[in-house]
């Protein structure tokens, strides 16, 4: 286990607007993670990739770029919305051959980051911390009666509690002045113990930790 020695994440994501809730999420997560664990490791703030998963236009552009990262950070996260994520699996599974020529400690373990249905179900998970962090929201438009529940609806947009539907109702016109601006905010307020009652945040912090073990962080 190394301890005093910094943890260094990096992350791709599938569109921007996603970015600053899963950097921020991913620094705050991490951190709880080591300190559960009793290490004094200092956990940096993500290291961003230029490029976006999907939507560029040039996978191999991707691919390189996922390389360059993978130089500087100790875990590579790769994000996408759960109707994407073969596109993850696919970027992971070449970057682990771009990569198999560098010494193991000198490459990032990469770790796929898949919300279901997509990042606007985590964002809403707490209802307490949207209420906090986001003012104004209508809470009387909060269709969930356990955190779990964001997971359940259909990934359907006229499906009344598709998660994007509920956060523009939650916020009106606002959303994506709402997303960009209230991101860091609204995962300052989480309380990560909800969040770890969602089933596709139980598996990315069970790929998380394995990934930490294997860099011998934990």
């Amino acid at each position: 286990m190394r301890s005093g020695r910094p943890l260094v994440p990096g992350l791709i994501v599938e569109g921007s607007s996603d970015e600053r809730y899963l950097s921020s999420l991913i620094t705050k997560q991490l951190r709880q993670t080591v300190l559960d664990a009793g290490t004094d490791i200092s956990v940096k703030d993500c290291v961003l990739c230029p490029c976006r998963i999907t939507g560029t236009g040039d996978s191999g552009l991707v691919d390189t770029e996922l390389r360059e990262l993978a130089l500087d950070c100790h875990l590579l996260f790769v994000h996408s919305d759960d109707k994407e994520r073969e596109t993850a699996y696919k970027r992971i599974s070449t970057l682990r051959v771009n990569t198999v020529d560098l010494p193991q400690h000198r490459r990032a373990e990469p770790v796929p980051l898949v919300p279901v249905r997509m990042v606007e179900s985590w964002m809403l998970a707490d209802r307490q911390a949207v209420a906090r962090a986001v003012g104004g929201a209508d809470l009387s438009k909060y269709p969930y009666r356990n955190p779990a529940d964001v997971e359940k609806a259909r990934n359907d947009p006229e499906h009344p509690h598709y998660a994007k539907k509920v956060w523009k109702a939650l916020v009106g016109s606002r959303r994506e002045r709402d997303f960009a601006d209230r991101a860091e905010a609204l995962v300052e307020q989480t309380d990560l113990r909800i969040l770890a009652q969602l089933p596709s945040y139980q598996q990315w912090l069970s790929d998380t930790e394995a990934a930490l073990k294997l860099k011998g962080f934990l």
